[in-house]
Order: C-alpha cells, then sequence, then structure tokens
C-alpha cells in the first residue's frame, strides 16, 4: 500500500479492525513515518496499527513511540500494546510506567505482559501504593493480578 492509501485508512472517523487488517512488516516504513504525524490522532492510530502488525520491526518502531514528546502518542502506544499479544522490552514498558502525565500511566499498565521482567513488576507494585490517582492505583493492581495470578 503506498503511504497515501495507508494514511486514507486510519482517517477513517470510527476506526474497525477492518482498519487494520492487511497491514504487514512491508507497511512498517510508512507506519513509521506516520508516528511522527503533526496531527497527534493519525499518530496514535499508526501505533494502534503497529501492535496489530507485531513484527519485531513494528514493535521496534512502538519502543521509539513509547518516547514521543506527545501524551497522546505514548497513551496510544500503552493501549495499543495492552490490546495485542506482543510484549515491550522492559525499558520501553519501564519508561510508559513512570511517565509524568496522568493519561499515560492509567493506560501503561494495560502493556506490561506476563514475560516483562522484575522491574516492570516492581514499578505495577509502587504504583498500587503510591500512583496520586486512584485510577491508576486500581488499573496497576489488576494489572499485578493478571500478570501474577495467585
Amino acid at each position: 500500500m503506498t503511504a497515501e492509501d495507508i494514511r486514507a485508512r486510519l482517517s477513517v472517523i470510527e476506526p474497525t479492525d477492518r482498519v487494520y487488517a492487511g497491514l504487514t512488516d512491508d507497511d512498517v516504513t510508512v507506519l513509521e513515518q506516520l508516528l511522527g504525524d503533526p496531527e497527534d490522532w493519525i499518530a496514535g492510530r499508526a501505533a494502534f496499527a503497529l501492535s496489530r502488525v507485531g513484527t519485531p520491526r513494528a514493535v521496534d518502531a512502538l519502543v521509539t513511540a513509547a518516547n514521543d514528546p506527545r501524551p497522546a502518542v505514548r497513551v496510544s502506544v500503552a493501549a495499543a500494546v495492552g490490546q495485542q499479544d506482543i510484549a515491550l522490552p522492559d525499558a520501553a514498558v519501564s519508561v510508559l510506567l513512570q511517565d509524568t502525565d496522568p493519561a499515560v500511566r492509567r493506560f501503561a499498565p494495560l502493556a506490561v505482559k506476563a514475560s516483562n521482567g522484575p522491574r516492570p513488576r516492581e514499578q505495577l507494585r509502587v504504583m498500587t501504593e503510591q500512583d496520586g490517582l486512584a485510577a491508576v492505583r486500581e488499573v496497576a493492581a489488576d494489572a499485578l493480578r493478571r500478570i501474577a495470578p495467585r
């Protein structure tokens, strides 16, 4: 698909799974470019698309986007990874978990997977006790139960 085709697909008002269907590793370069789109919502949709591609190149692009200066993009990365069977490396997950933006911290626990190591788990534990927002503490506690059921 061309860059214009992919941008047009991601631009629908209400995206469904069909918007992301058929995207492959061949589309990662265009999706990486769209992560830098001046429209936050297009960049966010690119993060969701990359999470559905799920290849190592796509995950690498999501790792880079986890450090994007725009909170909306970082939120999209955390939420998108949380919805898919992919995992970010511990360092990238840790960056999201300690984000200063409360919206990012609200979605970051969803990105922690059972395959992540002890550092993100410890960060989740600390979040359950110390985060200033009850909603973040709740999501962190739910994430701990999900990745380490008793």
